[in-house]
């Protein structure tokens, strides 16, 4: 993934309380969609999603909202524990990966992650900041903000993408 300070931000979901992410959701898609790799209208893009956000700011919410609103008929759950999980979506995988487990970037390549972000698939990646080097230069950042206190307080979604995308 691109370096922070070379990344522009481009959309931002002003503040919201969790009941409202669906909300969310459904106007960020649009800008989701142009940015990653190019879908049939009305399809699920490919590409990749770096999630940033603290433990509990609700990453894996938005991923479950972002998967409601493409009408993907599983429930997106936490991969923490089993590092991927994969949802069929409108003639597409989405794999939903969390990084936060691995001991270091070297474990990543290991694993052989980057053979998803290779594919033709939407990967969204919790905590990339464990393993930068294996996303692509084009991955995008979606950073989720907790304002207030963790358990009641707003969030506002930050959404960049690197400056070669043009934008």
């Amino acid at each position: 993934m691109a370096e922070k300070h070379s990344l522009h931000r481009i959309w931002t979901s002003g503040p919201f309380d969790l009941y409202g992410l669906s909300q969310v959701a459904e106007r960020l898609i649009p800008v989701l969609t142009k940015v990653l790799r190019p879908a049939e209208v009305g399809a699920i893009p490919a590409g990749v999603v770096a999630l940033q956000g603290k433990m509990g700011a609700g990453k894996t919410t938005l991923v479950k909202a972002l998967c409601a609103a493409w009408n993907v008929d599983e429930d997106a759950v936490s991969p923490t524990f089993g590092l991927v999980q994969c949802y069929k979506g409108q003639g597409r995988a989405i794999y939903h990966l969390d990084l936060y487990r691995l001991k270091d970037e070297e474990e990543a390549w290991d694993l052989g992650l980057t053979e998803y972000f290779d594919g033709d698939g939407l990967n969204f990646v919790e905590w990339p900041e464990q393993a930068p080097g294996v996303l692509p230069a084009d991955a995008v950042l979606l950073e989720v903000r907790v304002n207030g206190l963790q358990h009641d307080g707003s969030r506002e979604i930050f959404l960049s993408v690197p400056h070669q995308l043009g934008m």
